[in-house]
């Protein structure tokens, strides 16, 4: 019998990291937004420049605020849905979400 191409507990820690960035991201986009952003492949998306713009100016934003959490949270809680989803599939794909965050936004125990 053949070793597994994968080591477990590679997979565990993958599945937890990954299950921590969504819990990070639910905090400023909500869980409905995170859930649907995994769903959708950016890659099939049709980017216009309005939406370039907008994911542009979306982490700018975020990153001048990095320090404030709750300002983060306003500025998404201002913007549309799709502008909301948009920026949160975007900050998954590129692996972004540290870069927009000063710490963690859960408090650990």
């Amino acid at each position: 019998m053949e070793a597994p191409d994968y080591d477990p507990e590679d997979l565990g820690r993958s599945i937890k990291e990954d299950a921590r960035l969504r819990n990070e991201l639910a905090f400023l986009f909500g869980t409905d937004t995170v859930e649907l952003a995994g769903q959708i492949d950016i890659a099939n998306l049709k980017l216009n420049d309005k939406m370039i713009d907008s994911i542009g100016a979306g982490v700018r934003r975020l990153k001048e605020l990095r320090d404030d959490p709750g300002a983060q949270l306003q500025l998404i809680k201002a913007m549309d849905q799709g502008a909301r989803l948009l920026l949160c599939m975007w900050i998954m794909e590129m692996d972004l979400l540290e870069k927009i965050q000063n710490g963690s936004y859960i408090k650990t125990r």
